[in-house]
């Protein structure tokens, strides 16, 4: 059996290789039909699987590239998970300089009937 952090760095691996590859369904798929997305800065809620698909999807159309997610710590409690760690991505200018950007990331996960983890609350800052 693997531990929620084996679990978890998966899950994160997903995120990363479907964001990398601008596959924003995939990403959609990683959250509970209810999940709710909190966008720094102080950006609005994202409600719902289908609405997050579109958000992650807009972000890959504006450019935003080499996504990473970074476990830091990740612990579960019945059919609840949460884990924290720090995200890095970057975007080129219109000149072609890369900016890099990242900060702090905190997830919650529910199991589902499938005994797999789906995300119900995202935020990062």
């Amino acid at each position: 059996m693997q531990t929620i952090q084996a679990e978890i760095q998966a899950i994160n691996a997903q995120f990363d290789q479907a964001f990398n590859a601008k596959n924003a369904a995939e990403i959609g798929r990683l959250y509970d039909v209810n999940a709710t997305v909190m966008p720094a800065p102080a950006g609005a809620p994202v409600d719902g699987a289908q609405a997050i698909q579109v958000f992650f999807d807009g972000l890959i159309q504006a450019g935003v590239v080499e996504h990473q997610l970074t476990l830091t710590e990740a612990v579960a409690d019945g059919n609840l998970a949460y884990q924290r760690g720090n995200w890095a991505a970057a975007m080129f200018n219109a000149d072609g300089t890369k900016q890099t950007f990242g900060g702090n990331v905190h997830l919650v996960y529910r199991k589902q009937s499938d005994g797999g983890w789906k995300a119900v609350t995202h935020i990062w800052n």
